[in-house]
């Protein structure tokens, strides 16, 4: 264990410990606190605390931080590692699979559980704290590239990045109707209802570039580069612009092309770039997208 102690004074007084301790240990996020806090691992004048208990001058709060050895995640079963290294994990995730659970009691097996089963000597009791970390989603039916932090510090570093907005993340797509040209942004503000987006006037900034890789005179092989992160943002934009993603019912995509049924959107995560924070390098993969999505690619004349 990594213990660290330290004592209130007056300016903190009145501070949510959890709020306290990210300012404090910086490396940290609050969520990776509340966890410490909810698994008892840290006291206040000797006794476990809640993460809103507020600090009073001349507490002595104490923090126990879990210690593990690197491990190696190694070969998950139909899933291909584009990279791993002691701290981070990058993988070709396959259409189909949902990252974590939607809902509390979801039964379905996701990304999460199959890495639970490869990480040697971790308990249900250990899981909340040496778990993987996600840093970023990508929805159940879409492929792709994905990163995936070993421990909470890279998890924070690489999430300051998606808010800085410096991660680069590039998409492919296939899309009914062709854009009016050849690359261009689509600028269009994004709300969110329920598990629907949608373009609207009090919605979130939201930026989508776009390039036609090739067309016909009906459908559209389009690269993305999402800057802005909203729910859902490249369907939502292309929805917006009048060329929904094929196979995207919710957002307006057809489900079927003459006799051929389309199975999910066809929606890649293609390539993603980003700084690794222990290695200060940058590092960019990029990943093929899956046969479903090669086979409509032939079919409609678009390679």
């Amino acid at each position: 264990m990594d213990k660290k102690v330290f004592k209130i004074e007056k300016v903190d007084q009145n501070k949510r410990v959890d709020k306290y301790l990210v300012e404090k240990l910086k490396v940290y996020s609050r969520e990776f606190i509340k966890v410490l806090c909810k698994n008892k691992f840290i006291k206040v004048n000797n006794r476990f605390v809640e993460p809103s208990y507020k600090v009073c001058d001349g507490d002595v709060v104490e923090v126990e931080i879990p210690q593990r050895e690197d491990y190696i995640v190694g070969k998950i079963e139909n899933i291909e590692t584009v990279y791993e290294d002691e701290e981070l994990l990058v993988i070709n995730k396959p259409p189909f699979l949902k990252v974590h659970p939607a809902k509390k009691f979801d039964k379905d097996v996701t990304l999460i559980d199959l890495l639970y089963k490869k990480i040697p000597n971790v308990t249900n009791v250990s899981w909340p704290l040496q778990r993987p970390f996600l840093v970023h989603r990508l929805d159940k039916e879409t492929s792709g590239v994905l990163i995936i932090a070993k421990t909470p510090q890279v998890q924070l570093g690489l999430a300051k990045q998606f808010q800085q907005r410096k991660i680069k993340k590039v998409y492919h797509a296939i899309v009914s109707n062709v854009p009016k040209v050849k690359t261009g942004e689509i600028i269009a503000p994004i709300k969110k209802q329920r598990n629907v987006s949608f373009v609207g006037p009090g919605g979130k900034e939201a930026k989508t570039l776009f390039k036609i890789i090739s067309n016909t005179e009906k459908f559209a092989y389009l690269e993305l580069h999402p800057i802005t992160g909203r729910t859902h943002q490249i369907r939502t934009h292309l929805k917006f612009i009048g060329c929904p993603i094929i196979g995207d019912v919710k957002y307006g995509g057809v489900d079927k092309i003459e006799d051929k049924r389309i199975p999910r959107p066809m929606l890649h995560a293609y390539s993603i770039e980003f700084y690794h924070p222990r290695r200060e390098q940058w590092l960019k993969f990029s990943v093929e997208p899956p046969e479903d999505f090669k086979f409509f690619l032939s079919y409609l004349s678009l390679v």
